[in-house]
This record gives structure tokens, sequence and C-alpha cells, in this order.
């Protein structure tokens, strides 16, 4: 092992591997030694070095948590639940009240599930908390200085002591106590993970706290790590002052500090000026330096994989190499585990100021709203055209990953196309990438799940275009999987997913595709069949009409489908979506839910519901009706980005696919 590394057992090595050096450091040269050494040392490396998976199981080790030992599982995979060993959690929460009270501390209670929680992959967002949030010195710093830290899932008992109910909070978040008991602050929802965006919220409800507040010390090191980073700053050297400015996003201020070069890149790095940060981090050199190179890498479209290898390699003993192992191993699900892979881990943040509940950021403008989430989508794409960080993978194989990459890949290619006016140049050349990536047939996996969406919003991407040769081509493909009553499948036969294609290849019969009138009866007949009195849509094609709560974000879209197909009406479609705007409040009550939440509601629907209903609107021929129903859903979209200008409903889903759908709506109701 090399000196002071941790062996893959935990243990920590001595010196004893410098002793062979010493004699021959007095013979050779200085330059000779060194070379030497640095061959030596890159020996240890290859045959000591510690497997990724034991270095990513060291996040989240520094903190001292009171815990339940909760251990979260994929509800997904089968096999791998378990009966969860009985534990008191009202008296762990009376024991961090004990101890809070003898230190004159908050309790920084972490919940990583809330009660009685619908969440089937709550793992991954776990997943992201240990990695992003408490594995950053910065975090884990403050915690130790300032708070009792308490790791419990939330359990009905303590949800009738402390008020937290089924679906009003939602994982992962954080519930900050007074010694007490008395809960002082609450911060869930979290769905854009930034160390100091996390560090800024949790300074500013200390600064509401008073005594549990005191000074974790007097020096400018002791003060920064307990948050005091005002009482610090007239004592701070240059390099502790860029420190402080870096972590409330004031990057500017950083550049005109004469500070190291690391604290330089990581503020244009923020800036996102990444041509200037890269020889900044590259002269720098430090395991911080070189996972923030990577991180580069992974917000410019380039693969970052050989920077994690590298920062791993030569840095075990850090937690930047810890974060980056997670980067490196692979989930059940055989995609990358790690938050940076799936574009959840956000460098760009200007910290909140005051306490926020959440990381979501209402917008204040339709145009500046779009912007934001225009340059999110253009820091997602990878290097092969793709928007690939959705981990939508499980059912009823890793299989359907593909379709799911392309359907994602032709809704963020649109999304940008119709926003083309906010950055011309970048956009064509994305959409030109993602057009490569999407024509390429063997990126698909025919005959398996999601399939159907694919090929229907490739032809979404390709009708404003009347691309009719390479329409011609995938309407075939499309066609052949309805099935012989009419519907469509992405999973099972339903009825939503066969409004979807309806739709799309109305648009693309519109745009001069070839679309035979045998398949719009087909489907009129599959949706008629589901369709209740006064519209109300099955969930399967099996089942039978459900209630309008349960169908509300599909009725509006199948009545346009229906429409679509020379049955009912326009009076019909308006009547769905009078229907959606009664039911709002519940399909946003579990919009960040990973699935079904509500009887039929689940998160994964929600921008399904929100984008194809908006299409249902846009069909309506009464000018007023129109654009009061546009304006409407112009509102809800404002109401919900995230921090980092990015939208989303189940994270299993991802951020490009949710940023893309609200694009398509805010062009539509502009």
């Amino acid at each position: 092992m090399l000196p002071g590394t941790i062996s893959p057992e935990g243990t920590r090595e001595g010196d004893a591997a410098e002793a062979p050096l010493k004699p021959a450091a007095r013979r050779l040269r200085p330059i000779y030694f060194g070379l030497l050494t640095s061959l030596f040392v890159g020996l240890l490396l290859q045959a000591h070095r510690i497997p990724e998976s034991v270095l990513y199981r060291r996040c989240d080790s520094q903190i001292p948590w009171i815990t339940d030992g909760t251990r979260l599982v994929d509800r997904t995979l089968p096999g791998l639940g378990a009966a969860e060993p009985p534990v008191d959690r009202l008296a762990l929460l009376a024991r961090a009240k004990e101890e809070a009270g003898r230190r004159n501390r908050l309790i920084l209670w972490y919940c990583m599930r809330g009660p009685d929680s619908p969440m089937y992959r709550g793992t991954l967002l776990d997943q992201y908390m240990k990695v992003s949030i408490f594995t950053d010195p910065a975090v884990v710093d403050l915690v130790q200085a300032k708070f009792v830290p308490l790791r419990m899932a939330c359990d009905e008992k303590l949800s009738a002591a402390t008020g937290l109910r089924r679906l009003e909070f939602v994982e992962p978040g954080f519930i900050i106590l007074t010694p007490e008991g008395r809960i002082l602050h609450q911060l869930d929802r979290i769905r854009t993970f930034n160390a100091d965006w996390v560090r800024s919220a949790l300074v500013a409800v200390l600064k509401q706290a008073g005594a549990c507040n005191a000074p974790s010390g007097e020096s400018a090191d002791e003060l920064i790590r307990g948050g005091d980073d005002d009482l610090a700053f007239g004592r701070a050297t240059p390099d502790q002052k860029a420190l402080i400015l870096r972590r409330a996003g004031r990057f500017e201020e950083v550049l005109r500090l004469p500070c190291s070069p690391l604290h330089r890149g990581i503020a244009l790095l923020g800036l996102q000026r990444f041509d200037e940060a890269r020889p900044e981090l590259e002269r720098d050199g430090s395991a911080e330096a070189l996972y923030h190179l990577a991180a580069i890498d992974a917000w410019t479209g380039r693969d970052p994989q050989a920077r994690w290898k590298e920062l791993v390699g030569r840095h075990p003993e850090t937690p930047w190499a810890w974060r980056a192992a997670s980067e490196l191993v692979k989930g059940r699900d055989t995609l990358r585990d790690g938050p940076v892979a799936h574009h959840f881990d956000d460098f760009f943040l200007v910290p909140p100021k005051g306490a926020p509940a959440s990381t979501r950021l209402p917008g204040t403008h339709p145009l500046e709203t779009a912007r934001r989430a225009v340059a999110y989508l253009l820091r997602a794409q990878r290097e092969n055209g793709a928007w690939n960080d959705s981990r939508y993978s499980y059912y009823p194989s890793v299989k359907i990953q593909p379709n799911v990459f392309v359907a994602v890949t032709a809704l963020a290619a649109l999304a940008l196309r119709e926003w083309r006016e906010l950055d011309p140049g970048r956009i064509d050349d994305a959409v030109s990438r993602a057009k490569r990536y999407l024509l390429d047939e063997s990126h698909l996996n025919p005959g398996q799940n999601e399939e159907c969406y694919a090929q229907a919003y490739r032809l979404l991407l390709l009708a404003p275009e009347k691309d009719t040769a390479r329409m011609n081509e995938i309407v075939p493909r499309l066609l052949a999987l309805q099935d012989k009553e009419g519907f469509f499948s992405h999973e099972y036969p339903n009825p939503f997913t066969t409004a979807a294609v309806v739709h799309c290849l109305h648009l693309a019969r519109q745009a001069g595709a070839k679309v035979p009138d045998s398949f719009f009866q087909r489907a009129r007949g599959a949706l008629l069949k589901t369709r209740g009195e006064g519209g109300p849509q099955a969930y399967t094609a099996a089942g039978p009409p459900s209630s309008e709560k349960n169908s509300a974000g599909r009725i509006a879209p199948c009545e346009l489908a229906l429409y679509e197909c020379g049955a009912g009406s326009l009076g019909q479609v308006a009547g769905g979506l009078d229907a959606y705007w009664r039911h709002l409040a519940q399909l946003e009550t579990i919009r960040l839910f990973d699935f079904h939440s509500d009887e039929e509601l689940a998160g994964f629907f929600f921008f399904h519901a929100v984008f194809h209903s908006c299409e249902a609107a846009r069909a309506l021929t009464d000018p007023a009706l129109r654009k009061e129903h546009l304006a409407r859903f112009r509102a809800q979209v404002m109401s919900i980005p995230e921090w980092d200008g990015s939208f989303l409903d189940s994270h299993e889903l991802g951020k490009s696919y949710g940023t893309a759908m609200a694009l398509l709506v805010l062009h539509r109701t502009r």
C-alpha cells in the first residue's frame, strides 16, 4: 500500500513502503531519484489499486450520523426487498434531542424516505445525496461543527409526532429541529444536487437559530468550517476569501483575487467559461481540480471516464476519488451510478439567499425561463448527439434503454430547434448531431418496450421539416406496432400511448407522409372501447374506464386523438381540458414521485400529460378559449423549474426529458 492510504479492509497502512527507497536516495542524484520514485509509485498504484466499488462505499462516511440503519432498496428489482429490523425511531429522536440540548446545537434530520412513501427508486436519490452532498468537504465540516446529524426514515409514529404527512414531504429532504424538537425548517423535494447550495441553505437556517449558532472557533479556517463566512472574511487569506466567495456563487469576484489556480478554475467553471477553466485546473493538478476537470468533460459532451479513473488511481484517499468512483461503478440497471453521469450534480448554481423549502425556482419571465432550460439541454447533450441521462430502464429489462434514449433525444432536438433564436449556432450544431444519432437505426432496439415512442417522436421531429422520405421509412415500422384491436403499447396496450401515437402520425400525415385511413379507423375503435361516459379513459386496454381524477391527464389527449381519427368533437376536447384543470393539484402533488402515488396517478406520467394535453388545447378553434387554456399551461410550467434551469417529473425519466417537454409547452404557449 502507499503511505497513508486506506486498504480495501479499511485499515490505515504505515510508512513501511518508504524504507527500501532511503538507501537508494542517498546514492542517486535528485533528478534520477524523482523519476524512479514516480515509476515506483505508479507501479504501486497499479498493484494495489483500491477497487472502485470499495471507494464508492466510502461516500458519506465522515458524518457521525445517529441512524436507524435503514438501507433503501430499488423496489423495481425483484428479490431485493427485505424486512427491516425493528427500530424505535422516537427513541433515536429523543437521543438526538438530548445531545442537541447538551451541546446547544440544532438537529439536522436527513430523511431519505418519507412516511408511507410510494417512491420506487428512492435509492437513486439517496445515492446522489451521499455522493454530492454528504461527501463534500464543505458540508461535512459544517455538519460536524454545527449540527447533531440524524439519519432515519419517517414511520407512522414519527409522522404523528412531527406532523410529516404522506405526499406532503417528498424525499430526500431535511427537517431541522431545535433541541426541544420544534421544527425550525423543512427542505425537501431535492432534485438538483449542489453542495454549496445546500451549505448556504443550512447556514441560512443557522442564522435563525440564535444561541444554537455560536461561532465554531476564532481562526478564519475554524470560522469557515462552521459556516461563519462573514466573520472569517476580514481575517482570511486570499485563498480563503476565494473559497468563501466561490461557495457563495460570487465567481467574478474570485477572479479579481490573487488566488490559486484551483479557485480560479472552479470559479470559471461556475461561469461556464469551460475553455478558460481547463488550463487553470490542469495547472493545479490536485484531486479537487481533477474532479472538476471531469465535471467539465461531462457538461461539455465529452466522456469523463478517463479523468474519473485518473482521479481514483492517483488520489484514492480523498473524498473526491470516492465521488469519482460512483461515476465508474455501474448499478443494477447497467448504468453509471453517479449523479454527474445523469446530470443531477450541478456546478453552476448561485446559492440561495435565505432558506429555501425545495430546489424548485419558479420562473419570472417565459423567455428567460426558456433561455435557462435551453442552456441546460445544450450542456447535457452527449458527444454522440444523444440525451441519454434517463434511468427509465427496469421493465422488463435494460433492453428498453436504447428506445428510451431515442425518444428523449428526439424531444430534446425538437425543443431546441423550436427555440433556435436563443442560440442559433450552438443549437444548429446540437440538432445536427442529434439527427445523426436518431437516424442511425442501430440506436433502436426493435421489438422492445418503448419502441412506439421512439418511432413516434422521431416523426414529431421530422414533420415540421416535411421530410417525407424519412417519415415514409418510419411510418410502416410504427404502424406494425399497432395490435389487432387498434392499440399501441409502451409496456402494455393502453389508450394514452395510442393517443400519443395517433397525434404524431396525424402531424406526419399533414406534413406529407403516407398514413393509411385504416390505421385511424382501428385506433378510433380502440379509443372508443376504453372511453367512459363524458370522456374518462381506462388505464389499460383490458380495464374499465377510470374515474375522472385518475384519467385527468389522458382525457384531453384521447379526445384529440378521436377527433383526429374522425370521431368526437372539439367540444369534447375542451371538456377533457376542463377535467385536467380540475385535478391539476393532484397531478402536481405526485409529480416528483417515480411511481403510482395516488391510485393511478404517477409522476412518470406528468409531463406526458402536460405536453399532450397542451397539444389538445392548441387544436381548439375558438381563439379566446384556446388563448385561455394556453395561458394556463404557460403559468403551470413557469411555476416548476428547478434551480438549475431544468424541469423534471420522475427522477428516473431524467432531467433532459422533463426539460424538453417543458420547452415544447413554453414554445406552444408563447
